[in-house]
């Protein structure tokens, strides 16, 4: 899916079902994350333990492993039909090298940024979501950012997605927002794609021509004047918050940030009165940072 991508993101411009193809190929990388995740959340974390326990969890995971087989069965064939398409309309696998390229990062980037629908809440995480949604109603001053913390693949980002599609914050939240930040944090590009979400779509090349200090100041007005959601998936480092912070009010806003990092000390910095939920080899943890 890459290597289609590598070669289809250039020429999407050229017409509409290109781009849907585009869109559908990203979808489909999407799902396959989800899968994966969801096997490690339901049958992965149970293969450990005695003889009786593993017993009582064959029936379980036998009726997991054939549903996930299914998706993947599901996804392998459309995958099979927009590859004969994208071939047909002259596009080809390019090759995908190692080591992390920028090309690849922003094609990473590209696939999970807007894509924050979740279709089936994952088995596992309904402590996680109750805590971290009554955070995100509490209206006290100060108490204004969530993070979601630990290693990759632990299901970092499902658990955002579920909170932040969850009918409770749905109907608490004036706009919400969901922008990938990456290992390459771009200030701008986050900034950009924040404000886009929280007004209009409509507004994009006019907020595109905005210099920093407008963005800065319509995002916080924004935040201040409703109550906003925003999330801030994968930010690695204390420098990139750094970099982001100032368009985020501190004061005299309802509005509110869950982040996923794989760093603790990213949440411990950007808000130590905040929330933190530290998911360990698949065993979540949970902890106010202020008791850390």
């Amino acid at each position: 899916m890459q290597g289609l991508l590598k070669d289809a993101d250039a020429r999407q411009d050229e017409s509409d079902i290109l781009r849907q193809w585009v869109a559908e190929t990203r979808d489909l990388a999407y799902d396959a994350e989800g899968i994966i995740a969801t096997y490690n959340l339901k049958v992965a974390s149970r293969k450990e333990g005695g003889i009786l326990k593993r017993c009582a969890c064959i029936l379980y995971e036998g009726i997991t492993v054939h549903k996930v087989g299914s998706q993947i069965v599901n996804i392998k064939a459309k995958i099979f039909i927009l590859k004969t398409s994208f071939r047909d309309y002259g596009i080809r696998e390019s090759i995908i090298q190692g080591g992390g390229s920028g090309s690849l990062n922003e094609r990473q980037r590209e696939q999970r940024e807007t894509y924050s629908y979740l279709e089936d809440d994952v088995v596992g995480f309904d402590n996680d979501v109750k805590k971290l949604v009554e955070f995100m109603l509490k209206e006290e001053e100060g108490n204004r950012i969530a993070s979601i913390c630990g290693m990759g693949g632990l299901g970092k980002t499902t658990l955002a997605k579920m909170v932040y599609n969850h009918h409770i914050v749905k109907r608490h939240f004036d706009r919400r927002a969901w922008v990938y930040v990456s290992q390459q944090c771009q200030r701008r590009h986050v900034w950009e794609e924040i404000l886009i979400s929280l007004q209009s779509k409509d507004r994009r090349d006019e907020i595109k021509k905005m210099s920093d200090a407008e963005l800065v100041e319509e995002l916080r007005q924004v935040q201040q004047k409703q109550k906003c959601l925003v999330i801030l998936d994968d930010i690695w480092t204390i420098e990139a918050w750094n970099s982001l912070c100032e368009a985020f009010p501190k004061k005299n806003t309802g509005s509110k940030i869950l982040l996923t990092s794989r760093n603790k000390d990213v949440s411990l910095h950007a808000d130590p009165r905040g929330f933190l939920l530290e998911l360990v080899a698949l065993q979540n943890s949970t902890k106010s940072i202020s008791e850390l």
